[in-house]
């Protein structure tokens, strides 16, 4: 079984790297196969053709991007002992979110999202990961509601994917940035998280 695994995941990884040198197109199955060490027959005992192999890729690109967002995030808050900490580790997240060097990732999930709204088994494996990511970051900001650091009023998991969405929506400037100011963007979105994460008096 766990040969079974680390043959899919050899499969992924050489199919995201692929799609990160080159784009979707980019994507040959018997060079995947080449790179992944296995026979080319052995791709489809895994994925019934290319493009579902490319999708499970791109699902995992999309999976990642969150993750390595959010698990430094999560780290720092449970660690938090106040509120202040707890506002300076959001300040942080959005701060290394909003970097310029995670430019790729934001457009990376963008273009994802974009691919699953013409393919239903994409759209479902996004969707599961927007769960998978959304529910941790619900327990989190749940945690921090039983803390007196988030508004008690507000449903956790629909308040991780307002946070989720909130990052992604930055691609807008980032598109056509001569004509806007980033730093006043960012200044906006972190306050108005923060606004958010404030508990009602």
């Amino acid at each position: 079984m766990s040969q079974v695994l680390d043959t899919k995941t050899r499969l992924i990884e050489a199919t995201i790297d692929a799609i990160n040198k080159g784009g979707e197109a980019s994507v040959r199955v018997h060079s995947v196969a080449e790179i992944a060490e296995v026979r080319e027959p052995s791709v489809y005992h895994f994925f019934k053709n290319r493009k579902e192999l490319v999708e499970a890729a791109q699902a995992e690109r999309y999976r990642r991007g969150y993750l390595e967002m959010f698990n430094p995030f999560r780290a720092v808050v449970e660690v938090a002992e106040t509120k202040e900490d707890f506002v300076k580790a959001v300040r942080q997240l959005f701060a290394g979110v909003y970097c310029p060097e995670r430019h790729e990732a934001r457009a990376t999930r963008v273009n994802v999202i974009g691919s699953a709204q013409k393919s239903a088994d994409l759209a479902k494996v996004v969707n599961e990961a927007n769960f998978q990511v959304a529910t941790s970051m619900g327990q989190l900001l749940g945690d921090c509601q039983k803390k007196g650091w988030v508004r008690s009023d507000l449903d956790p998991l629909t308040l991780g994917i307002w946070v989720m969405g909130q990052i992604n929506s930055r691609n807008l400037v980032e598109m056509n940035e001569s004509q806007y100011d980033l730093d006043a963007w960012n200044k906006i979105a972190v306050e108005s998280v923060l606004l958010l994460f404030e508990p009602e008096q």
